[in-house]
């Protein structure tokens, strides 16, 4: 049979390992947290220019897009997996407006458009009728 002092001193050791064994997995739930970077900040600006801007939550997914130069701007979205756009460009001689689809039938779609001399609206469908609306 054990002496006290022997059964004292095991369960001392045995602390001691459970201490340690502890202290260690502390450590390394410490390092794991740090080790991950933080998320950036939300960005917040007062004015920002740039000459394109591509908004996508993922590649391939739907998309915002807006660029400009020195005589064209446009505004575009976009769902690849839908096929779908709709753009809106605007240059120095005209404004269009264009609503695509995409279908295994072909692809519909319509186009408003401003310019110097009037307006009128251009539709497709997908079998390749096409109408021309202009103002009488």
């Amino acid at each position: 049979m054990d002496t006290l002092e022997q059964r004292v001193e095991r369960l001392e050791r045995s602390s001691r390992r459970w201490k340690m064994a502890f202290l260690a997995l502390a450590a390394i739930a410490v390092g794991g947290a740090a080790a991950k970077p933080p998320p950036p900040p939300d960005a917040q600006f007062g004015h920002l220019t740039v000459q394109s801007l591509s908004i996508r939550s993922d590649a391939g997914g739907p998309f915002v897009s807006a660029s400009c130069d020195k005589d064209r701007a446009s505004i575009k979205l976009m769902s690849p997996a839908a096929q779908t756009l709709i753009a809106l460009t605007a240059d120095k001689n005209a404004a269009n407006l264009i609503v695509s689809r995409n279908t295994a039938n072909g692809a519909s779609s319509a186009n408003l458009i401003a310019d110097q001399q009037s307006g009128f609206i251009d539709l497709h469908d997908p079998t390749g009728k096409s109408k021309e609306v202009e103002p009488e």
